[in-house]
């Protein structure tokens, strides 16, 4: 589950792009880059794999495509702040939708599966928790004052830093199988998101969400 574990890696690295645009430095540091492992043998992997892999994508698809597409407006820093709380409350709305769509996940003939599922649901909840502080804070802040801008964005910045330290929820023993990477090659949601990280490092991002 290569695929999917990336998508959190380039959340943080979304995070860091977008708060660095708020503090009025115009530079974007580049995610990450990814790859996708190639499997080798011929038999095709079990369906329900693949199928829980696509649904476990497809899940964290509602808040990376918008994090990954996101461009500041860099014009003030009355603008970034506001296309900033924005973006906040896309992926606070994201996260919302990734967690429902959870509940859909076939894990049947998939060990560790509900596991996964249920850890996933407790990381979105962590990473929503941070969102909506952080759109909290930038809403209680004078976009005309600097001063007030800068102590906002170093506060979010903080904030966004700490996902780095949410456990892994898909650091299943049974999910780092050979034949759930393969699963997940299969799977077109995250062949959707593999795209959408590859496209964020190039400035072009085209894959949309189910």
């Amino acid at each position: 589950m290569r695929a999917a574990r990336s998508t959190i890696i380039a959340l943080v690295a979304g995070f860091g792009l977008v708060t660095a645009a708020c503090s009025g430095n115009g530079q974007q540091s580049t995610p990450p880059a990814t790859t996708t492992p190639t499997t080798t043998g011929s038999a095709a992997p079990d369906p329900q794999k693949v199928g829980f892999a696509n649904d476990l994508c497809g899940a964290v698809a509602k808040f990376i495509v918008p994090a990954a597409g996101y461009r500041p407006d860099t014009s003030s820093p009355a603008a970034a702040v506001n296309s900033l709380k924005t973006q906040l409350t896309t992926l606070s709305n994201g996260l919302t939708e990734a967690t429902q769509d959870l509940n859909d996940v076939d894990t049947a003939g998939v060990p560790d599966g509900q596991a996964a599922v249920d850890d996933l649901k407790t990381t979105f909840g962590q990473m929503k928790q941070s969102v909506d502080r952080s759109k909290a804070r930038l809403d209680a802040t004078d976009v005309n004052n600097q001063q007030a801008v800068a102590a906002a964005v170093q506060d979010v910045t903080k904030e966004m830093s700490s996902l780095g330290s949410v456990k892994n929820p898909l650091d299943q023993p049974a999910l780092n199988s050979a034949e759930m990477q393969a699963a997940a090659e299969r799977a077109d949601e995250c062949q959707k998101i593999q795209q959408v990280i590859a496209g964020r490092s190039t400035g072009s991002v085209t894959a949309t969400t189910r």
